[in-house]
């Protein structure tokens, strides 16, 4: 697989095809996602820091300010960054929804001016895990808290092999 294939994969925004339902998580989330506040996601505030392909993806979470937090990534192979995306969760009144864009090096946008995906929550564990879901159903996004010091992403899409990626979590 190609480093553009393994990136797209890891970027979160694959959503063409709809996700297959049915998948279940250990601890049972709470499925009223309109009840959700983002103080229940407050465990990906921090560093998280994984490898992927021979790479290194770094991932950054504000604490909660306002009604939103902000998130950083990147992906650095062979001493070069590959690509960023910029990450946010929002609280609206349906409850928390993330979003994000992609851009290459030079912030040079993958996505058009007002594209932006959008993974509003529809199940959550406070402080535990969360799960965002395009609402085509095209791809899935869970962060789970696996220990103190580990976070896990997992991205699902229909017809392909569940991404799973492991981060050292560090709170900041």
């Amino acid at each position: 697989m190609s480093s553009r294939g393994s990136i797209l994969i890891l970027t979160l925004a694959a959503t063409l095809a709809p996700l297959s339902v049915g998948q279940s998580s250990p601890a049972a989330p709470k499925p009223a996602a309109a009840k959700a506040k983002l103080d229940d996601l407050t465990f990906l505030s921090g560093h998280n820091r994984g490898e992927m392909d021979g790479g290194i993806i770094d991932e950054h979470w504000s604490e909660v300010g306002g009604d939103s937090m902000i998130g950083m990534f990147r992906y650095i192979k062979g001493g070069k960054v590959q690509m960023y995306e910029f990450l946010t969760i929002e609280q609206t009144p349906a409850g928390p929804v993330l979003r994000l864009k992609h851009f290459n090096p030079g912030l040079v946008g993958w996505e058009e001016k007002a594209q932006v995906y959008s993974y509003p929550l529809v199940s959550w564990t406070p402080n535990r895990e969360a799960v965002f879901e395009r609402p085509d159903k095209g791809s899935r996004i869970t962060y789970r808290s696996t220990s103190k010091d580990t976070l896990q992403s997992t991205l699902e899409r229909t017809g392909k092999k569940a991404e799973v990626y492991e981060f050292a979590h560090t709170p900041e």
